[in-house]
């Protein structure tokens, strides 16, 4: 008679999460900060998502109004650009108002407002990249509480009896929670402010690009947006009649 071979039958694993709602429950009270931590993130993320979109940041406009500028049409599109409130209109707009100034000065002028876009459009990634920071250190200051309260229960009780090594190890378990809980919110966090950052260096970047072009025909037009050949014409005139 042939015999079918035993194949041993491991133990069932232990299951450390049962459920969610288990799992939140367990973890104690420092998980509702947790929990808070990751709807901010949510929340900061959303927006930086609809804020760090090129048509947002760079609209067609402004790369209209900076060929505008390369033709020496600045004052037909002064009005417009200066009231306008996207970033790259902002950034050629510092230009517009130091028409007719030093070629340095209207490239400080539009360099200090491009630096000043670049660090409201990073404003909402700092508050990620905090919440990143704060969400694993409370789920580590909720395991060592856990923890403290595990020997806490042992000391108690003592702990040569079996009971007590179960509810420490236990009670260590559950203590784990927190810092699982903090992890899992921390590290999606991280790398989502990676990627938001480096979005928003492209847009930055993007947005210098397209405005540069008008940086030398805004130096050279008058502050009036009348062309420079006209007034100096004007200028020999007067001082040939003289």
């Amino acid at each position: 008679m042939m015999m079918l071979p035993v194949v041993p039958v491991s133990p069932q694993s232990p299951n450390v999460i049962a459920t969610i709602g288990e799992f939140f429950t367990a973890g104690g009270v420092l998980m509702w900060p947790i929990l808070g931590c990751s709807v901010v993130v949510v929340g900061l993320a959303f927006e930086r998502y609809l804020s760090l979109r090129l048509g947002r940041v760079l609209p067609r406009v402004v790369v209209d109004a900076v060929e505008q500028c390369t033709q020496g049409h600045a004052n037909v599109i002064a009005a417009g650009i200066l009231e306008a409130e996207t970033p790259g209109a902002r950034v050629l707009a510092a230009g517009l108002r130091r028409r007719g100034h030093l070629l340095a000065d209207v490239e400080k002028a539009m360099e200090d407002q491009l630096a000043k876009e670049a660090s409201t459009l990073r404003g909402n990634v700092r508050g990620i990249t905090l919440m990143a920071a704060v969400a694993p250190l409370l789920g580590l200051l909720g395991t060592v509480v856990g923890i403290a309260d595990a020997f806490a229960t042992v000391e108690q009780n003592g702990l040569g009896k079996a009971d007590s090594s179960e509810a420490l190890a236990a009670g260590i378990k559950v203590a784990l929670y927190t810092t699982i809980f903090g992890l899992c919110v921390a590290i999606p966090a991280t790398l989502l402010a990676a990627h938001l950052q480096g979005r928003a260096r492209r847009l930055v970047g993007r947005m210098g690009d397209a405005v540069a072009p008008a940086i030398e025909a805004l130096a050279m037009a008058p502050a009036d947006g009348a062309p420079v050949v006209a007034a100096k014409a004007q200028s020999g005139e007067g001082t040939h009649a003289a």
